[in-house]
Formats: C-alpha cells, structure tokens, sequence
C-alpha cells in the first residue's frame, strides 16, 4: 500500500473529528426529527484508492417493496340491472347486519305488486261466491234424489225425473271439479308471479351481511343505470388488516430466506398469502390491480390501516464474511481470481455478491491487501449518524361534500298541482319540514266519485260475503268450502282498505299546499319553472342534501391518501380572519382492497373526535358555499352533449376550498443517514466508515422501497435506515 506524509496527515484530521463525533455521540441525539451536526474535514485531499484490506462484512441480496395497511372488505354487488335510487350508507358510517347498503327503483314493482294482490283478491272473492252457490245446488240435488227414490217403484215414471237430475247433478259436480283445478291453477299462478315479483323487488336491495364500517360505495346518480354484478358498497369488520404491497409471485418469495415489514420504525413478522394461477387469472379478467399480501403479526394491534409499510424481502444474507470489491475480481480459464499489492496472482471461490462485494469462501485472509481496479475521491466531511423520526409530510386541498341526496317530488297522483312559489334558492340551507315550495291541488272529483261508488259497491259484497259465511248451512258444506268463504271476507277486506286509502290519500292531496324538506340539509337544485307551472305526476322539484352526511373530498390520483389516516383540517373564518384547525380520518378507501368499480380518484374525509366541519351546513354563522350534487343523472346521447356536459363539469366551481395536512408516513426514532453519504448500486445502498485507517464501503437495508424518498431536515436530506447500521457509525463522504 502506497504510503505519504499528505495521507497522513489526512488520517489525523480522521481521528480528530471521529472523537468528537464520539463525544456528541456520547451526549445522544434524541428522538425529535433533527439530525445530528454534520462535521466536514479541513482540507480536503483527492487520492487515487488503488488497493484495499479483505474485509468482514454483511452481504445481503434483499429488496424492498413500499406497502400499504387496508382493511380486510367485503364488496357487495347487484343481483340484476337496475336504476339507482338510493344510497343507504356513506364511507365512514356504521352499518348492522341486515341494513340496506344500496337499492334500485322500486316504482315499477310496487305497482305490479298492487296489481297482483287485486287480481288474487278477486279471483278468492268470485271463486268462494260460485262454490258456495254449487255446493248448496248439489245439496238440493242430493235431497231431491233420496226423497224421490226412498220406496219409490222401479216401474215408477218419477224415476224417469230423477235420473235427469242425477244427470245435472254430475254435470255440476264436473263443471265444479274443473273450476276448481283452474282456479288452483290460477292461484298458483298469481301466487309464483306475485313469489318472484317479490323476489326481483329483494334482488333491488343491496343489504350488508356483516355489521362494520362502510368504506366504498358506488358513484351511482339517482335514475342512472347499474349493471348486474356490479359492486356497489365495501364494508370492513374494523378490525381485520392486511398489507398490499406491489406483486411478487409465489415462486420470487418461496426464494426469500426471511420476510418482514417495519412499520412505524417496528419490526412484524408477516406471512406472505399467496394466489393461485385461477386467482389471478380472476383478478385480472375483472380488471382489478393484482398485489401482493401479507398478514401481520400484531397480537397487541398496534398497527392500523393507513400506515406505510416497508417489506424487507432478504434472498440471501451472509453475515461476518470475507468480502472483496467487485472490481478487484477478475476471471480467467483458471477461475475467478485477484491480484495482490505485492504482485501475487490468487485465486479465489466466490460466494454471494450484493451488486458491490463479492463474498470470498476461500483464497484470501483478513486483512489481505488486493488491487482494485477503481479510482474515488478522498472523502471531504464525516458524520455520526443517530436516531430520529422520519416522516413525509402531505398537504392538499379538501372541499365540501354533501353525497347522500333526496329528491322533492311532485307525488300527488290526484289532481292537477300547480307551482305557487320557490321558497329556497341552490345552496340554501334548509332544515327537516322548511318549505321548499309552496303549490295549490285543483281537485279531481271524478275520480273521487268513482272510488266512493267502488268502495261502496265493495263494502255490499263484504256484507253478503259475511252472510255467506254466517249461513247455517254451511256446515253442510266441504270444510274447505267453509275456509274458502272466509278468505273471500278477507280479501274483501283488504280491497276495502286499498280503496279507503286512496280515497284518504287523494282527500289529503287535495289539502296540500307546499312540500318541504325530507331532512336537514342543503338545497343542491330547485327546479327552474315559473311560479304558475303545472307540475307532471314524479316531477323533481329539488334535491336536497343530508347534513348528516357532510364530508371533505380531496384528490387522490397518487394514491396518497389511505383508508384511516389522521389529518387536520384548516378553515380561514372570512368573519374573524382566524384560521380553525380541526381533526379529520380519510374514511374511504378509494384503491388497492376495492377493485374498479369502486376504485376512485377522490376520498373522503369525515371530521373526527366529534368535531364538526366549520364553514359547513352545520357552522350557522359561517357564508356557506359547497358544490352540491344535484342528485340527477344526466346521459350524453351524443359526443356533443358529451363534451358539453365535460366543459360544464370542468368549469363548475368546486365551493368552500380547505386546506389539508397530515403525515402519510412516520417512522419514529429510527437510524437516520443523510443522503449525500449513501452510494446506491443495483437498488442496494452502502455508506462509507473509516476503519484500522482505511475507509470501508459498508452495506445497509434503507428505508421505503426500491426508490426511497428522502426527508428534509435543517436542509439536509436523510434516508432512514431498517438494518446495516448502528446508532453512533461515523460515515464519511
């Protein structure tokens, strides 16, 4: 080794400034997020490194892979096509078994229903009356018969009389047998029209089976079409994590020899959950991102979704071996081999190499000085690397957000209604009962008229229904025929309420004079007629929205924002020019556990600790403004009207603007290594240390993934370190 009085001189400035990294060292660097005092060398010297010592050292060939904590969700999808009605549950609410998530037009059905039961109900009325009427018939027939022929003479003519009776006897009897099997098959058959009507209404409702919180629900507008299997809501237990991290298949990790995650500067164990081929085949086909998926170890459930994650997947490690530059081996037909200072050809049995260093199993000894075929600039500033936190911090813009809509409509079915007078403006607070339009209903009297003649009409047959069934003789009738009459009273009974309540329905229409609002809330669309204008039967005269449901939404294309991280919310009050910070939980998972029909580019934000959002619906002494859905779906029928309704969207003001702030990362007290120091090969990161008066590259497992970022503090860049390091390294560069 080459040898001069400058190098030496170099070395004792080393060792001066490596006693006093030791000295602040010795005085601990703490746990806030500042680093430790970089201390730069006096007059620097640029030397050609020529040569080094066979060194000890860790060799790894690991990567990397930055993951994500979600929770474990269940989508819930549509059973058949249908129109979007109503949206049960909103990201961030709690949801019990059984609870409506999602539910399609009901409409169509209701009035098929309607329909169905008067047909039963009359077909049970007209059925029972003519049994009754044919079973006391074959009664006086059977009478008439057994008087007649009690001792009367076989020669006698009455006998001619009583066998045509014995004929219309049968003759009713048979008509009465096929009556009656097509009235059973006519029962049967409303009966199974009315079971799957019934059923199609049941497939209309998305209903949780689980009882949770709901993270993900469907874009759908009221009226738009959603399409059969499509997802429409996601719930988690709140208690079941996973972590997602970039796919690996099941053969790269079966290689691995130890896998586990630092989250939050902590170690887990995590066991990989691998796919099968027809897994992934599924996933893919259905459009969903494939990932990776770990379980976590976490029996004291310290870890919570919306954490970052780093994966540390170790291929090979060899610790405490002989270790070589990979620039001073060189191969030839004898093998690999390096070329000693003092001249000597050796040759060497490799073992693993990380990119850098090259494992030696045999040939060398420690200490060993070998030629190497690199030049490097002298290191110019040493440091003692400590421990610090380590964060990433996230800073963006929320908006208010009303999603869950009502619409106000027309529903007199009666009469002719007509618009009085808008009482709200779009934006307009309103609460639960306030007007929102005034109108007048010109009755209908017609139709008065014929229901009260229907009702009357009906209540005669009830009465004769009921004597039929009152009737003595009855009980010398078929007990089914018994049970018949009764059920015909009960149908009866039933039209006479249909009846009854349409009339009290049209009476009450008759009587209104304004609709109001369904809930507290925010107008977001009060129609445009003018005061006078008819209004259609189902026409929408406003939306208004929950002020239960009132979110923040913030973009999320960089998939930044996670399901349970904690932000803060700030509000500039326009009266008091104070700026309000408030707490907030991102309560949607818009990427990653849900797959593209519920994957979004926004989330939502609820405010957390039961705070409320100011300068929303709920801060009465705020200049509300927020971008309300006007709760209609509008279809482009052309690339016109499709443009058009882009620009529109595009430009739509976007309302009360808050600024948003959190960390999407910490990891406390962990090793910091600033970044000028750290050299990176292959994705795999080496500092310099000076030791026995050489300096050493040594190798170390960084922080965050195959492209690590890096944190600012007082202006200097540091990575964070998982292991290779300790706490009080001095490193040069």
């Amino acid at each position: 080794m080459k040898w001069n009085v400058r190098k030496f001189h170099k070395k004792l400035k080393v060792m001066s400034c490596l006693g006093l990294s030791l000295v602040m060292l010795l005085a601990g660097c703490g746990n806030e997020p500042q680093a430790v005092q970089e201390i730069e060398l006096i007059d620097p010297i640029s030397t050609a490194n020529i040569n080094e010592r066979v060194t000890r050292r860790t060799v790894y060939d690991y990567e990397v892979i930055e993951g994500n904590v979600f929770p474990v969700v269940t989508e819930y999808p549509t059973s058949v096509g249908m129109k979007a009605a109503d949206i049960g549950y909103f990201p961030g609410q709690h949801v019990n078994r059984g609870n409506i998530l999602f539910a399609g037009d009901m409409q169509d059905y209701l009035a098929q229903e309607e329909k169905l039961r008067d047909s039963i109900d009359d077909l049970v009325v007209t059925y029972a009356e003519n049994r009754r009427v044919n079973e006391l018939k074959l009664k006086d027939y059977g009478y008439f018969i057994d008087s007649r022929l009690r001792d009367c003479p076989d020669d006698s003519p009455i006998r001619i009389i009583v066998q045509r009776v014995m004929f219309e006897r049968d003759l009713l009897q048979q008509t009465m047998d096929t009556d009656e099997a097509i009235y059973e098959l006519d029962l049967q058959h409303y009966n199974d029209l009315l079971f799957r009507l019934l059923a199609n209404e049941a497939k209309r409702k998305v209903v949780a089976g689980m009882s949770g919180t709901v993270v993900a629900v469907s874009n759908a507008s009221p009226g738009q079409n959603v399409s059969e299997g499509t997802n429409v809501a996601a719930v988690t237990d709140g208690t079941s994590l996973n972590i997602l991290a970039p796919y690996r298949s099941a053969k790269t990790m079966s290689t691995a020899q130890e896998v586990y995650a630092i989250v939050d500067g902590v170690r887990y164990e995590v066991t990989y959950i691998p796919y099968s081929a027809t897994e992934i085949n599924a996933l893919k086909a259905s459009g969903r991102d494939v990932y990776s998926v770990f379980e976590i170890d976490d029996p004291d459930g310290n870890v919570k979704a919306g954490q970052k994650v780093s994966i540390v997947i170790i291929y090979a490690k060899q610790e405490n071996v002989l270790t070589v530059s990979k620039d001073a081996v060189h191969r030839d037909d004898g093998g690999y081999y390096v070329n000693l200072t003092n001249g000597d050809k050796v040759y060497i049995t490799r073992g693993i190499s990380n990119g850098m260093f090259i494992e030696v199993v045999s040939g060398l000894e420690e200490g060993d000085e070998v030629m190497v075929d690199t030049f490097s600039e002298a290191p110019e500033n040493l440091v003692t690397i400590g421990r610090g936190d380590f964060f990433v911090r996230y800073e963006g813009t929320g908006y208010l957000s009303y999603p869950d809509i009502t619409n106000v409509t027309n529903d007199v079915k009666y009469g002719t209604v007509t618009l009085v007078k808008k009482n709200v403006v779009e934006g307009q607070r309103v609460r639960r009962g306030e007007v929102i339009a005034y109108v007048s209903v010109t009755p209908n009297n017609v139709t008065l008229e014929e229901l009260a003649i229907k009702l009357e009409r009906l209540i005669e047959k009830r009465d004769q229904a009921q004597e039929n069934a009152d009737d003595p003789n009855n009980e010398y009738l078929d007990r089914n025929v018994q049970e018949q009459l009764k059920n015909a009273v009960s149908a009866l009974d039933r039209q006479i309420q249909s009846v009854t309540e349409q009339i009290l329905e049209i009476q009450s229409a008759y009587n209104i004079t304004c609709f109001t609002s369904p809930c507290d809330g925010v107008v977001g669309y009060i129609t445009d007629l003018s005061d006078g204008a008819v209004l259609r039967s189902g026409e929408r005269i406003a939306t208004v929205a929950a002020v239960s449901s009132e979110f923040l939404y913030a973009q999320n294309d960089a998939h930044t924002l996670l399901y349970g991280m904690e932000m803060y919310g700030e509000y500039d009050d326009p009266v008091t020019g104070e700026t309000v910070t408030f707490p907030l939980t991102v309560s949607s998972v818009s990427f990653g556990a849900v797959g593209p029909d519920l994957a979004s580019d926004k989330v939502y934000l609820m405010p957390s600790n039961g705070t409320v959002i100011p300068g929303g619906a709920h801060d009465e002494n705020a200049e509300f403004s927020a971008q309300i859905p006007s709760g209609q779906a509008v279809t482009a029928t052309n690339p016109w009207e499709e443009w058009v309704q882009q620009q529109a969207e595009a430009d739509a003001a976007k309302g009360q603007a808050y600024k948003v702030t959190g960390y999407t990362e910490y990891e406390t007290n962990v090793i910091l290594v600033p970044v000028k120091a750290v050299t990176m090969v292959d994705k795999q990161a080496y500092v310099t240390v000076f030791e026995d008066g050489q300096y050493v590259r040594r190798g170390f497992i960084v922080g965050g993934g195959d492209n690590p970022r890096a944190v600012t503090i007082d202006s200097i860049q540091y990575f964070w370190v998982i292991e290779g390091l300790d706490e009080g390294t001095v490193v040069v560069y």
